[in-house]
């Protein structure tokens, strides 16, 4: 089906949707081309919609989050993205119990606890991602992981909407282990605690992100997930000396080796050149091969 067909078909049932949109808009490392498609759902029963009319064409699809680990090709992606930012929302089942969409920001579900004296999800603060992302990643900091915090998930599939309950085995480092489909929303709990003691530790995580972190530039966070024994993925890349390599304008932050960051007008092989060759080294220096967090997306 030529994707002019898709784009009346999906206006005709009331989804907003943009032909050639600029994906580097959507990511935090601010790289990529234009989606040919690209829909903006606003309410679940719009995904669900979209979820059936994608899957019955057969067409290629890319469900995109807080896109804080997304690195789109250069050429762009020649189906259609559906965005999940406008699924966004808190809502308070029972006193520190809240059900939360998956477009939602980390930074308004910290700001959710902070204001209601809930506290539990500061470890995340100053990650730009959304729930449903650092659900999918299992994103963690500081010796805490956002799965800790889960009850249970909401998954879109060819089921239908399932609910997945938050057993030990659902989380491992980095990965969501539930089954496959787009995530929803996510039950978590949150801990009673004083504003004050919410804001002290923002305060006190956003301060170590300065002084660790490379903030100042676009980049993904961390490039590559740290390996099950042994150094940590950081280490690795700086021994080897990476700190500070460059191709075109990606760079290799030579304040923490994990982070790439786009000095402006990068392009997406120059990172994946940058990505491959720090692979390279580390497995050549130390027997590491370094999984990346970073979903490359499109023709690369």
């Amino acid at each position: 089906m030529r994707l002019r067909g898709v784009l009346e078909d999906l206006k005709r049932k009331g989804l907003r949707v943009k032909e050639g949109e600029p994906l580097w808009r959507y990511t935090t490392v601010r790289v990529g081309g234009a989606a040919a498609l690209m829909v903006f759902p606003q309410r679940v029963s719009e995904l669900e919609i979209l979820w059936d009319y994608l899957s019955e064409k057969a067409i290629p699809c890319f469900w995109l989050s807080g896109g804080s680990k997304v690195l789109f090709a250069d050429e762009g992606f020649s189906g259609v993205v559906v965005n999940l930012r406008g699924l966004a929302g808190v809502r308070e089942l029972s006193p520190g119990r809240l059900e939360v969409l998956c477009g939602t920001p980390v930074a308004a579900l910290i700001a959710y606890g902070l204001k209601r004296g809930l506290g539990g999800v500061e470890f995340l603060a100053g990650i730009p991602a959304t729930v449903g992302g650092a659900i999918f990643m299992n994103a963690g900091a500081f010796g805490k992981s956002m799965g800790e915090l889960v009850e249970e998930v909401w998954v879109l599939n060819e089921e239908g909407l399932v609910r997945v309950p938050g057993e030990p085995g659902l989380f491992a480092y980095r990965r969501f282990r539930g089954p496959g489909g787009v995530l929803v929303k996510a039950i978590v709990r949150l801990a009673p605690a004083s504003p004050a003691e919410v804001r002290e530790r923002i305060f006190g995580f956003l301060a170590a992100r300065r002084d660790r972190q490379p903030l100042g530039r676009p980049s993904f966070g961390c490039a590559f997930k740290n390996p099950e024994s042994g150094p940590a993925a950081g280490w690795l890349l700086e021994r080897a000396g990476l700190k500070g390599r460059s191709r075109g304008r990606a760079l290799i932050s030579p304040k923490h080796a994990n982070f790439i960051l786009n000095l402006g007008g990068a392009r997406s092989r120059d990172i994946l050149a940058l990505m491959e060759e720090a692979r390279e080294r580390v497995f050549r220096f130390f027997g590491f091969t370094l999984e990346p967090e970073v979903q490359v997306v499109g023709r690369a």
